[in-house]
Order: C-alpha cells, then sequence, then structure tokens
C-alpha cells in the first residue's frame, strides 16, 4: 500500500477550495443516505431531487424536516 498522500488543503489554511468542497459535500450527503437507513429507491429518489433542485441531499433533506415541523407547529 502507498502512503505517499498529496494534501491539496488543510484546515486552518484560508477558504476550502471548489473541488474539495465538492468532495467533503458529497461524502456528507453518503454518510447522512446511509444513516438513515432508507430503502434504495427512497434514496434514489432525494439523490434525484436534491439534483433536480440544485440541492446537496442534506441541504434537501433539511428543507424536508423543517417544512415538516413547520405544519406541525
Amino acid at each position: 500500500m502507498n502512503s505517499d498522500v498529496n494534501v491539496i488543503w488543510r484546515k486552518g489554511e484560508g477558504d476550502m477550495p471548489e473541488k474539495v468542497k465538492h468532495v467533503v459535500s458529497a461524502a456528507q450527503d453518503e454518510l447522512l443516505l446511509q444513516s438513515l437507513q432508507l430503502p434504495p429507491d427512497t434514496v434514489n429518489t432525494i439523490r434525484y431531487n436534491a439534483n433536480k433542485n440544485l440541492q446537496t441531499v442534506n441541504d434537501y433533506i433539511s428543507t424536508i424536516v423543517l417544512d415538516y415541523f413547520g405544519t406541525a407547529v
């Protein structure tokens, strides 16, 4: 296994580059979807709708939750 790592950004080095933000956002989305343990069809629908609305999966699910609690109050 190769242990050489090409570091493209470190915390505290200023603004995160866009390509790093994209990777971090995608990883956060995948972790959220895995933690919810939803059926595959539901996961695919969430991904599709988030993409269609130009949102991250995290933002899309947050919107759904906030709307739910807004109507429940």
